[in-house]
């Protein structure tokens, strides 16, 4: 029997609708505009005039095939960065390395998935491997999409525009997995706060040296550090990512081949090749200041993530930090949700 209209627009104001139920495969939330780049391209080819720090990362397309051979990570542009290009310490190597071909910088061979796959094993995958661009394809010359953190945070805030609910949030209950409830309505109980979903915070002074900032992100496998002053106060952001801008290109040439961990780069420091290193860590920091409260409902805090283009959200109450949301955070969030729907559907 055909649904009607009136039957649909009532189970969308009931929240019956089903919506991560009726999530079935990674090509209803995919991005069909993949950013590529010819595999005959350069470094240069890539920047071009654009803030490095805002290139993402693309899929490198064989020029005469037509198929995907491989992909440029962002870290690994942003690791090949010619640091002192048009300025007076510039060199050959600042001009050189701009003539370095995107095939010898690529991954070769990353993880895809198949468009038929749920969003539950891209998810999996993402997680497992830490990839933030998932291609989509069956045929690497027919490639018809890519996955990444924003499609999910952008389909969670699909769901939020279309189950709007001003009702008391309550906190999400394993009792609520064993009711006829369906999953969007045990959503709408709860994890929906700021606090639900955050991560405890990890921070450094911002008078530290940009080696600690390192070794810091390393030993708590955080891409993101606040800054504090004196008296505890967030005062900045740092990011993995200001620290490869500022550090690239390192002073050993071996540092720019992807496969090469940031630990090495800490060693820079003990052997004084690196006066980096030891400058003060907000020296560094571009990363811009965006805050919620914890009580901010998640839609709230997934805005903010998605309209600044920042990959990073403080929770602070009358400043104090209390905890981080990023992308990554999201994706276990909505991990989360797709194994609840899961076991619902069992």
């Amino acid at each position: 029997m055909v649904q009607s209209v009136v039957d649909l627009f009532q189970q969308l104001a009931r929240n019956e609708f089903g919506f991560f139920s009726r999530l079935r495969s990674v090509s209803e939330l995919m991005s069909v505009q993949v950013p590529s780049i010819s595999s005959e391209a350069t470094l240069g080819d890539v920047i071009g005039r654009r803030d490095p720090s805002a290139i993402g990362s693309l899929a490198v397309i064989d020029s005469e095939k037509g198929d995907m051979i491989g992909v440029l990570r962002h870290q690994t542009i942003l690791r090949c960065l010619p640091r002192y290009l048009n300025t007076l310490k510039e060199s050959d190597r600042d001009r050189s390395i701009l003539t370095t071909n995107v095939c010898g910088l690529m991954t070769r061979r990353p993880a895809f998935v198949a468009p038929s796959a749920s969003p539950l094993e891209a998810l999996e995958i993402m997680i497992r491997q830490s990839s933030d661009f998932l291609p989509v394809y069956e045929d690497p010359q027919k490639l018809l999409g890519v996955v990444t953190p924003v499609n999910f945070a952008r389909t969670m805030l699909l769901y939020y525009s279309v189950f709007q609910t001003l009702a008391p949030l309550q906190r999400l209950r394993l009792v609520d997995l064993d009711s006829d409830l369906s999953l969007d309505e045990i959503f709408c109980r709860g994890a929906q706060t700021a606090r639900d979903v955050m991560s405890p915070p990890v921070s450094i002074a911002a008078r530290e040296p940009v080696a600690t900032a390192v070794t810091t992100m390393l030993n708590n496998d955080v891409e993101f550090l606040p800054l504090l002053d004196e008296k505890n106060r967030v005062v900045g952001v740092v990011s993995a990512n200001d620290i490869l801008i500022a550090l690239q290109p390192p002073v050993k040439p071996c540092l720019i081949d992807p496969s090469t961990a940031l630990p090495s780069l800490v060693d820079l420091l003990a052997s004084g090749q690196e006066s980096t290193l030891s400058e003060p860590v907000a020296a560094v920091a571009k990363s811009r200041i965006i805050t919620v409260s914890p009580t901010s409902r998640l839609s709230e805090t997934l805005l903010k993530l998605v309209d600044t283009g920042r990959d990073v959200v403080l929770i602070q109450d009358n400043e104090q930090l209390l905890g981080t949301v990023c992308l990554n955070d999201i994706v276990r969030v909505f991990r989360t949700l797709m194994r609840l729907q899961s076991l619902k559907g069992t």
